[in-house]
């Protein structure tokens, strides 16, 4: 709740920046700021659960989660500064819509009532609408930002019918009412599922997924490198607790609707993502594939599949957030991210191809990356609760995500640099943050055991 507040305020304050003459200082003290809350917020609430109003639940888990987001929006800030640098962009509104989205998610992993779990919703997606669409004369953006928030609403039509249904049948908006009321009724059953498909379009599920490609490729690469770790973590925290607030063990049917959801997600989005010559756009479909694996542990609520859960998606906000940013790079040099155009960045730009390696193997699974143990903790996971057949599913697409991630690799390393575009020497805050996001990449691989005793205290 407080950090909710403080960052709400920070975004105001930014808001204003311009009109009140702290343009030149809003940006080092968003910096220290969000350093102080993720602080704060960790310090003082760890193990101390407080409910506000019947309507936000601080515990551990939203502070586990709303931490990571915390820090995800930090090195989001760091890694996209230069690209406010050249005075294309509004520095204050920008930022200040980032913040507001960060509120809104932040909502999303501590909400304990209907009415609080919309409003998280539209309070994250409201600012990336517009955001999607800031390169105003660019028509790919401006179609990523009507495409995004036609398709945003018609899921937000889907999740309030849903809630509605649920209320008809419950008579409460409040998720441990609901948890204590829900008969095992038609409109019940309806309104749980058609929730369950909008945040299916949130986190980018199959068949939900068309919109992924478009606005990620439209939208300026800095805020599709929020919109794929940011959004991703948020939906995926609000997704699990929606259902571990209302369901001791999920129903049957909702459980086989979620391996059919993750089975056609992982193999769809790797297939998709193999045939890409743009490395945005296979990052995109490599989003779609991504929840497909997370997907794995929703038909079982333990607290080991959330403690997997949270672990795989640290480890993946990280590599992508490297992944983005190296993309956004490449762009801003030559032009577009075809992988034609990584050829030779080994040469020219040892520190950022090395990042990208460090980050392609996280994504594809391989060891010593974080995506290697993610994987291999929610495989367990789900091998544990006698599904097998998912987990083959889950190896197959593996495999194939090698073949993409691989092309992008090899074009670095093997192709000749072209100097004459390429930055080769420039280090920067933002070289620095690379290393330090590439090690972390490599220690939840190979130390994974602090975010996992995390993970068991949510």
């Amino acid at each position: 709740m407080n950090a909710i507040i403080l960052i709400s305020v920070l975004g105001i304050l930014t808001m204003m920046s311009e009109f009140i003459g702290l343009k030149k200082l809003i940006y080092p003290l968003i910096l220290i700021s969000l350093v102080g809350i993720l602080g704060y917020n960790i310090c003082s609430f760890w193990n101390n659960p407080e409910m506000h109003y019947g309507m936000l639940n601080h515990n551990n888990y939203s502070i586990a989660f709303g931490s990571l987001l915390i820090t995800v929006v930090f090195f989001w800030f760091i890694l996209t500064r230069s690209s406010y640098s050249e005075g294309a962009f509004n520095q204050g509104d920008h930022y200040a819509l980032i913040l507001f989205s960060t509120v809104g998610g932040l909502i999303l992993v501590s909400f304990t009532n209907m009415s609080m779990l919309f409003l998280g919703v539209e309070i994250l997606s409201i600012p990336l609408y517009i955001l999607a669409g800031s390169r105003k004369k660019d028509l790919r953006s401006v179609e990523s930002s009507i495409k995004y928030f036609m398709l945003g609403s018609f899921a937000t039509g889907i999740m309030l019918l849903g809630m509605a249904l649920i209320y008809g049948s419950t008579a409460s908006f409040d998720f441990a009412t609901i948890a204590q009321k829900a008969p095992a009724d038609t409109m019940f059953f309806v309104g749980i599922t058609l929730l369950s498909i909008a945040f299916a379009f949130k986190v980018s599920a199959v068949p939900f997924h068309f919109w992924v490609p478009d606005v990620y490729g439209g939208a300026p690469t800095f805020i599709t490198a929020f919109m794929s770790t940011f959004v991703k973590v948020a939906a995926f925290g609000a997704f699990y607790l929606m259902l571990d607030s209302t369901f001791d063990s999920i129903p049957h049917y909702l459980g086989n609707m979620f391996v059919g959801l993750s089975a056609a997600t992982i193999l769809v989005g790797n297939l998709a993502a193999s045939y890409q010559n743009n490395v945005k756009r296979m990052l995109a479909f490599s989003g779609v594939a991504q929840a497909g694996y997370m997907l794995m542990v929703f038909p079982t609520l333990t607290i080991e599949g959330k403690s997997s859960l949270f672990v795989y998606l640290a480890g993946y906000a990280a590599a992508n957030l490297i992944a983005m940013y190296i993309v956004g790079e490449v762009e801003k040099s030559k032009g577009d991210a075809s992988i034609e155009n990584f050829a030779g960045l080994a040469k020219s730009n040892p520190l950022q191809a090395f990042a990208m390696v460090v980050a392609l193997l996280s994504l594809a699974g391989i060891p010593p990356a974080a995506g290697f143990f993610g994987k291999f903790f929610l495989f367990t996971e789900v091998i544990n609760d006698g599904k097998m057949y998912l987990v083959l599913i889950a190896i197959l697409g593996s495999l194939i995500s090698v073949y993409y991630y691989f092309k992008t690799i090899i074009s670095m390393y093997g192709g000749e640099a072209d100097h004459a575009s390429t930055s080769t020497n420039s280090f920067s805050l933002a070289s620095v943050i690379l290393i330090i996001l590439s090690v972390l990449v490599i220690l939840i691989g190979t130390l994974p055991d602090m975010l996992v005793q995390i993970g068991m205290k949510l």
